[in-house]
């Protein structure tokens, strides 16, 4: 066949989409009902924020989000320090269904669907004995990658855990964001509002950050039961779905191996600071597509891919990895935290959301090391 799609999460369901009909193409994915469970916050930047965090697109029109795959836009980022005080910045937000949107876009593609099976990589794409000889292989499954790990290819990744609870009364228009070893070592945990009172409960957990003995089960049970600046939503939450999952947290590694090119969580395509995964997979499946007719027609090479999605988003990931672990020396302690995010403003903390980097926090990175011994 032409193109083999291995893995249909969001970047593999875009690369379908944008795959010609007449093209013979498969996709393969583990599950038996695409997007399900969801393992993931389900958040998108709207349009006009996407144009902010990633200027270098020459397409905007995927982020036009259809009002059937929204559940929830929210206008508000709410931070939550260690000490509770809170930093709000105005940025818009769909909250989507990810599964259906996954489902929708697979489905509608025209291509034929393996579902419920199971895959293997030595060079093509192996299922349950049967080898699928193909031109082009799009790796698309996800930060444990079984195509990404047998080419030798490694980068760090992090458990999330994330309760789906009925029962929320914070604000509706607002994603909650905190920071603190109790609830969220090395990383953050999250509140986002699904509508009608149900909301994604969360956390990112990496345990060197951790007390001995801490794990994010208990983490997570803390931050809906316990924590003062989140539990208080969360007194009436009951718990309709659990989910667990990893989250690349680093650089990108090579995507383009022959004829396979990774797509997506598969080649570590993250906003890390943020844990955003799915506006780089939705640019990473639809670009891959793209380059793939174009190399099937015979007018580029498939190397044309890595310079594709790189001219459009690495740059982003490079300020975002860079802030990730700046982070990283800070949020050893708590203390430390409350402290230094006292030059931290609104104004501050709007860029830094969208991966800028702000010329107070540049000059503190230098100074980290030596501040650090003293707080």
């Amino acid at each position: 066949m032409d193109v083999v799609v291995a893995g249909v999460g969001v970047a593999g369901s875009f690369a379908l989409h944008y795959l010609p009909k007449n093209f013979e193409v498969v996709g393969i994915d583990k599950r038996t009902k695409l997007g399900y469970p969801v393992e993931c916050g389900e958040i998108v930047p709207v349009k006009k924020e996407m144009k902010a965090l990633l200027p270098n697109l020459d397409d905007y029109s995927i982020f036009e989000i259809p009002k059937k795959f929204e559940s929830n836009r929210t206008r508000w980022m709410k931070f939550v320090l260690p000490n509770g005080r809170e930093i709000d910045v105005e940025f818009e937000m769909h909250v989507i269904r990810r599964d259906e949107m996954i489902r929708t876009l697979a489905e509608n593609s025209g291509h034929r669907l393996i579902l419920g099976k199971t895959f293997d990589f030595d060079g093509d794409i192996i299922v349950e004995g049967r080898r699928l000889e193909s031109k082009v292989i799009i790796g698309s499954d996800g930060a444990n990658s079984r195509i990404r790990r047998r080419l030798g290819l490694k980068f760090e990744i992090s458990p999330a855990k994330q309760y789906v609870v009925r029962g929320f009364e914070g604000e509706e228009d607002t994603i909650y964001m905190y920071v603190g070893k109790k609830i969220a070592a090395g990383g953050y945990a999250w509140i986002i509002p699904k509508g009608d009172s149900v909301a994604n409960v969360g956390t990112g957990f990496r345990a060197e950050y951790a007390e001995k003995g801490d794990n994010i089960h208990k983490a997570l049970d803390r931050f809906l039961r316990e924590y003062p600046y989140s539990s208080r939503m969360l007194k009436k939450a009951e718990i309709i779905q659990k989910i667990g999952a990893v989250v690349p947290i680093d650089l990108p590694v090579k995507s383009v191996h022959g004829k396979v090119i990774l797509s997506g969580d598969s080649a570590s395509m993250i906003i890390s600071h943020v844990g955003a995964g799915i506006p780089p997979s939705m640019v990473a499946g639809k670009i891959a597509a793209e380059v793939v007719t174009e190399f099937l027609n015979g007018s580029v090479e498939l190397e044309e891919y890595e310079r594709r999605w790189k001219d459009a988003m690495y740059d982003v990931m490079v300020r975002s990895n860079y802030l990730k672990r700046m982070w990283d020396k800070i949020a050893e302690r708590d203390e430390r935290v409350n402290k230094l995010f006292r030059i931290v403003s609104e104004k501050d903390m709007s860029a830094i959301l969208r991966a800028k980097i702000p010329m107070k926090i540049k000059f503190a990175s230098i100074l980290l090391p030596v501040v650090t011994t003293f707080l």
